[in-house]
């Protein structure tokens, strides 16, 4: 009874406002069953059969006969909340002394009611209040979000927008299946078709569209039984199927294909409602998971026409950088050098791993601007901090040579560990400590950098340019791009003469190709 009385507090449920209304304390009802759950006795072994007590028949059997006298079809969670706080159903008249709600309470608010039909009627009205509230809970509104300007403007993807478009507009199978390598704009593609809705520029059968988010935490979030996720998704899809054009949108899909996932109950779920054409859906994944869960499950697979995005090309995702840069530059209250945004496309799509344009290049101009902004507000307080430092280890006296050159040594790591990269990639040479170095000399080479670093420190920079986008490359994969730079340059120049070692009786192609 108490495990069946915490789970009628459940937010799904949405008992809450109805015990609200009467004036009662939802938290104390709720620690009022954790109370009566450890009174229960424990079964030392466990038990791979969990079955009901005696008291859920005894509840059951009240809440029917409640039903029964309001006239209603079924029983309702208010039947069986008021058949638990009966004494004798499920706690005992003492125990129910200190829960502050009673069975006439309930029973007169119901009554209240001008007939058992109203009865009904205001239930089945709270219900369509729960149905709608549904959709709020596990799904966010992108139409909503572009109608207040909270999306992203997005260019460079007519084409793939003009293909969504056009399968959603079919009368059978109008589902999409968005498949593309991380960061090539699958979840901006469809926030650009929100826009498309509210800018009118779409068929009239999706003029008035509601495009809705699935949001696959919130909806796994909290469950505590099994089956509880396929429930929640029941109800979003019933809702779904009661507004006039729905389009649920489900990021990385795959995750409610997996068989070995948490959510393969819901990929059930939608293969009926796919089949029947009852609900309109967008799907995104990726390459290799589309391959690995999706393609193998054909009677899911075969209900999406695919649409797959690619990375842009460079000049393309120069313009997509460029569009989006307004947004940034008003976040960061930092400027952007025009020439800077080419260079942050070249290095984004050399040295950035696992993800692709326009992604990686919006990400590493973000960091950027970040890092800009911090080295202004922090810089001289850090280097400040550290050589407090620094001096009580100039200062101590009692250390030997190698303990002393240790202790500069680990200084001048700290140096480089606690600045901004941006500030260490300022520095004309970036010096290292040979092993010859005594501890005087180490001394004066980090005398010499912190001086420099101090220098460039108090100077505000406001723009972001090809130095400050190369240092944050560099720190972010640890490879010395300016070192790399350089060693390609030595490669191109002598290409001919490796070439000529390796290819024999070509050397004409050869020099060709190494001019070229």
């Amino acid at each position: 009874g108490a495990h069946l009385l915490q789970g009628l507090m459940h937010r799904d449920i949405d008992l809450i406002g109805f015990l609200e209304s009467l004036g009662k304390d939802v938290g104390y009802i709720y620690e009022w069953a954790d109370v009566r759950i450890e009174e229960c006795p424990t079964v030392g072994s466990f038990s791979e059969q969990v079955t009901p007590d005696e008291s859920i028949e005894r509840i059951l059997q009240e809440a029917d006969e409640l039903r029964v006298r309001l006239g209603l079809d079924e029983i309702t969670p208010i039947c069986i909340l008021a058949a638990v706080v009966k004494p004798q159903v499920a706690f005992s008249l003492e125990q129910l002394k200190s829960l502050p709600l009673r069975e006439h309470e309930i029973i007169n608010h119901l009554s209240g009611q001008k007939s058992p039909t109203s009865v009904l009627n205001s239930f089945e009205q709270n219900n369509n209040t729960i149905a709608f509230s549904v959709l709020n809970q596990y799904c966010i509104d992108k139409t909503e979000q572009a109608r207040s300007e909270s999306i992203d403007k997005i260019i460079g993807r007519e084409k793939e927008t003009r293909s969504l478009i056009e399968v959603l507009c079919r009368r059978s199978k109008p589902n999409v299946l968005i498949v593309g390598e991380p960061g090539v704009g699958k979840t901006a593609l469809v926030e650009g078709f929100a826009n498309e809705i509210i800018k009118g520029r779409v068929p009239t059968m999706l003029k008035n569209a509601v495009l809705l988010e699935l949001d696959t935490s919130l909806l796994m979030a909290g469950t505590s039984y099994k089956g509880e996720i396929e429930d929640r998704m029941k109800k979003v899809i019933n809702e779904c199927k009661k507004l006039d054009k729905a389009i649920l949108f489900i990021d990385e899909i795959h995750s409610v294909v997996d068989s070995k996932g948490n959510m393969n109950g819901v990929a059930n779920l939608l293969k009926p409602e796919l089949a029947r054409g009852e609900i309109t859906l967008i799907g995104a994944t990726t390459f290799e998971e589309y391959r690995k869960i999706i393609e193998p499950e054909q009677a899911f697979n075969r209900r999406f026409e695919v649409l797959p995005i690619l990375e842009p090309d460079t000049n393309t995702a120069i313009k997509m950088v460029e569009v989006l840069l307004e947004n940034y530059q008003l976040h960061h209250q930092i400027e952007v050098d025009k020439e800077a945004i080419p260079e942050c496309i070249r290095l984004a799509k050399r040295y950035a791993k696992g993800k692709k344009l326009p992604d990686a290049a919006i990400d590493l101009l973000d960091r950027t601007m970040a890092a800009i902004k911090m080295l202004d507000e922090l810089s001289l307080q850090d280097l400040d901090l550290w050589k407090q430092d620094y001096d009580t280890i100039k200062q101590q006296k009692d250390l030997n040579e190698d303990d002393k050159i240790f202790e500069l040594q680990w200084m001048y790591t700290q140096l480089q560990n606690r600045i901004s990269p941006i500030l260490w990639g300022s520095l004309k040479e970036q010096p290292q400590i040979e092993t010859s170095y005594n501890s005087i000399q180490i001394e004066e080479l980090i005398d010499k950098v912190y001086d420099e670093l101090k220098e460039y420190a108090a100077i505000k920079r406001e723009k972001v340019g090809k130095l400050e986008l190369a240092a944050v490359m560099a720190a972010k994969t640890g490879i010395p791009i300016g070192k790399i730079q350089a060693q390609e340059k030595e490669k191109m120049l002598n290409m001919e003469s490796h070439l000529l070692k390796r290819v024999v009786g070509q050397d004409h192609a050869l020099k060709i190709l190494a001019d070229a």
